[in-house]
């Protein structure tokens, strides 16, 4: 009796061995599979990032910052860029041509106001990005620009409204045009160029009452140039006439005396014109050219010659000149 209780014991310790192995056996292959799951888990969370990186290393990658009313455009890629394409406000598109990948940077002035920029970049492979945004002019943009060598326009911007805007011609008065409303962001003054070379200054008031300047020289309608020279035996008058806009026309008079009624002690009388005797008068149509060479034979005596030209803006000059035969 007491040995087959003493192997029923036994049989029961080896159960009790065996389940303990069993359940040390299966918690050591989940913890294994754990480990193994985790592992794969990181080696595919990994694989997805490096494809990520892979596919954002495809495109162009574009990025603009606002530097004292500049943007500045820094383009980056793995491969060369073609070219980088912008338009400001759905403008004209313009074209910068490169052939670099890393660091490319340009400078772009912004416009007067609140504009709209986008930006596109294209490497060599045809593949491109695209990026807009919104940049604002910070303080008054002055824009002085020629019409035609009579008119100047001048326009004035500010985001934050205008008061006034006044400009004055070299050393003449001021004139100056005040804002319509609290609300005017831009004005526009449209003003005569004065005949010659001169000089404008602009000054603008915005309603933080800060001021802004710009001067500029312009180049309004120059007159026309008159040369007038004769030979050496003094038969002749070389007339020489010159105009960058184009001469219209021109006219001479021909005038002719005796030396002795026109002048005394070799110096002219004051009132020699009144002694004048008109011997020649004509007007030429010239059509816009910008040279013209003429000729006019001179009589025996004292010759007095008066000659008018008048270009294709409207300006004119006048020159007299004169020759003893």
């Amino acid at each position: 009796m007491n040995q087959i209780l003493y192997t029923i014991e036994d049989e029961n310790k080896n159960n009790r061995t065996k389940s303990i192995l069993l359940f040390f056996g299966i918690t050591l292959i989940i913890f294994g599979l754990a480990l193994t799951g985790t592992g794969g888990y990181n080696l595919y969370a990994s694989n997805i990032r490096k494809k990520e990186e892979m596919e954002l290393a495809k495109v162009p990658v574009i990025t603009i910052s606002n530097e004292s009313n500049k943007v500045k455009i820094n383009v980056e890629h793995v491969r060369n860029i073609k070219n980088i394409i912008y338009t400001w406000n759905d403008g004209e598109e313009v074209t910068i041509n490169e052939k670099r990948s890393s660091g490319i940077n340009e400078y772009l002035d912004i416009p007067a106001g609140t504009n709209t920029l986008k930006v596109k970049a294209t490497d060599v492979d045809g593949v491109f990005s695209t990026v807009q945004g919104e940049y604002s002019y910070e303080g008054t943009y002055m824009d002085l620009s020629v019409i035609d060598s009579k008119n100047l326009k001048i326009q004035v911007t500010d985001v934050e409204g205008l008061q006034s805007v006044k400009y004055r011609w070299n050393s003449e008065e001021e004139v100056m045009q005040e804002a319509e409303n609290i609300n005017t962001k831009t004005m526009e003054i449209t003003t005569d160029i004065p005949i010659g070379i001169n000089t404008i200054t602009v000054t603008a008031v915005n309603n933080r009452n800060e001021k802004e300047s710009k001067e500029m020289t312009v180049q309004g309608i120059t007159k026309p140039t008159i040369k007038v020279n004769y030979n050496s035996d003094r038969t002749l008058f070389t007339m020489k006439l010159n105009d960058d806009q184009g001469i219209e026309s021109y006219s001479y008079k021909l005038y002719n005396a005796k030396v002795e009624d026109v002048a005394e002690n070799g110096q002219l009388l004051d009132n020699f014109k009144e002694k004048l005797i008109k011997q020649k008068e004509n007007e030429v149509q010239a059509s816009g050219d910008r040279e013209i060479t003429d000729k006019l034979a001179l009589a025996e005596g004292f010759n007095y010659l008066e000659i008018k030209v008048k270009n294709i803006e409207g300006a004119e000059s006048v020159i007299t000149g004169w020759c003893v035969k």
